[in-house]
């Protein structure tokens, strides 16, 4: 078996590894909080609004 099918021996080299990545945050990522939602249908009006104020801001950038 190869090491890129055995998640064992991934998380085994990355143990031995050491080494520590920055995650990436995203930046002009528009507010929102928890929301409940009554249907589907409401969630994906609610998110077809928040991503065109997403658009309309030039999209979510990934910084350091």
């Amino acid at each position: 078996m190869k090491y890129v099918d055995d998640y064992g021996a991934k998380l085994e080299i990355w143990a031995r590894e050491g080494r520590v990545h920055a995650i990436p945050t995203l930046a002009n990522l528009p507010h929102f909080g928890h929301k409940k939602f009554r249907s589907h249908e409401e969630m994906n009006s609610w998110k077809k609004e928040l991503l065109g104020r997403l658009a309309e801001t030039g999209g979510a950038k990934w910084t350091k």
